[in-house]
């Protein structure tokens, strides 16, 4: 059965191929004409500096190093209507970036402010610099949720509940995948508009003493027992070319969940969603000597150490601006499904950075932590994440 829907997927994308290589569109590039655009990027959060990116948009033709730089540009903060300080660039970061055909660096002015903002703020940015058409965004500081209880049992199945994960989702060998059940109750304040709110888990790895500098490791989170969830599912072009029965017609599931507050009753609403690989393993590797002709070197593992840190559970209101961009922005741009989108019809990107280009959003986070019990001697490691 699966030799005949890989071979029925590569018949539909071979004529897919050439279907569009019997089409041509010529595209005229205006070079002379073109004018740039202030690029603008930033997310707010109470009780914090907030800090905006500045830049602006270029051709792929232009190989400068500065050819995103703002010279002489003026930012200035509004908040609840009011003007409060005009903005200070202190520092110039360099952002590696990709789209579908071309990957870019940039350099981008990062500006602070000196005043903290609190929840439920109006907040505007202006921004100008020379003779382009000067920019603003506005939003609204949302009003945290709250975490009222967090509720777990563990389970094991034969399979692994997560396809994408980092684990092997083949053969179980030695025993059974562990996973976590988790049930959160959450309550949101009144309001009479549609909130949105953004769930994701991380593995504590600052807790673990003996390697203070592990890096920040995100929980997949499996989401199809919970309707909530389903308003958050994007499915990509491969899935679409494929039967709805296919087993290739699967899920993706992703280190962070976005949904509303549509099926909230009396505010409140009990989030019903699994997490695995929830045990950080951490392994050492060797350089080993390497003759072969290419001469790379050769790394093995020396050392393999499971760790129990602490998930924290990171519950964040966000604000209408951010749903958009973080809808999109969970796509990981290297796997085969997503590189298959070049064949379609290029999309729009989703900006409320007026006369500009860009995404200046807010956002107000609520926080618990899950503690893991060490795993006993000799128990499997199957779950565990590298």
């Amino acid at each position: 059965m699966a030799k005949s829907i890989y071979t029925y997927l590569s018949i539909v994308l071979t004529a897919t191929l050439l279907s569009l290589s019997a089409c041509q569109k010529e595209i005229h590039l205006d070079v002379a004409n073109y004018k740039p655009r202030i690029v603008m990027n930033g997310i707010i959060s109470p009780d914090s500096l907030i800090e905006i990116s500045l830049s602006k948009s270029f051709l792929y033709t232009d190989t400068l190093l500065d050819r995103s730089l703002l010279k002489n540009a003026s930012m200035i903060l509004f908040i609840n209507g009011v003007e409060r300080e005009t903005m200070r660039m202190v520092r110039v970061d360099t952002v590696h970036g990709r789209d579908r055909l071309f990957g870019y660096t940039a350099l981008t002015g990062i500006y602070r402010s000196t005043i903290r903002p609190k929840v439920g703020d109006k907040i505007r940015i202006e921004a100008s610099a020379g003779e382009l058409q000067p920019v603003w965004a506005e939003t609204t500081i949302p009003i945290p949720a709250q975490i009222l209880s967090v509720d777990t049992v563990t389970f094991l199945t034969s399979m692994h509940i997560i396809h994408n994960s980092y684990a092997d989702p083949g053969d179980t060998g030695e025993g059974a995948f562990r996973n976590m059940r988790i049930k959160m109750a959450v309550s949101d304040n009144p309001t009479a508009t549609k909130r949105y709110f953004r769930l994701q888990l991380r593995l504590m790895a600052e807790k673990i003493e003996e390697y203070p500098n592990l890096p920040d490791q995100y929980l997949y989170i499996y989401t199809d027992d919970d309707p909530i969830f389903e308003e958050g599912y994007r499915n990509s072009i491969l899935e679409d070319l494929v039967s709805e029965n296919s087993p290739l017609n699967d899920t993706q599931y992703y280190n962070s969940a976005l949904f509303s507050n549509k099926l909230f009753r009396d505010n409140g609403y009990t989030l019903d969603f699994s997490i695995t690989d929830y045990y950080y393993i951490h392994t050492i590797y060797e350089e080993k000597e390497n003759d072969n002709i290419w001469g790379y070197p050769i790394y093995v593992p020396v050392k393999t150490e499971i760790f129990n840190p602490p998930i924290e559970v990171i519950f964040t209101a966000i604000s209408p601006e951010l749903h958009p961009y973080f809808r999109e922005g969970d796509f990981n741009p290297d796997s085969d499904k997503e590189s298959l989108k070049i064949i379609s019809e290029p999309g729009i990107t989703f900006s409320n950075v007026h006369n500009g280009i860009g995404i200046v959003g807010s956002v107000s986070t609520a926080k618990a932590y899950i503690n893991i019990p060490p795993l006993e001697e000799g128990e499997s490691t199957i779950s565990g994440r590298y």
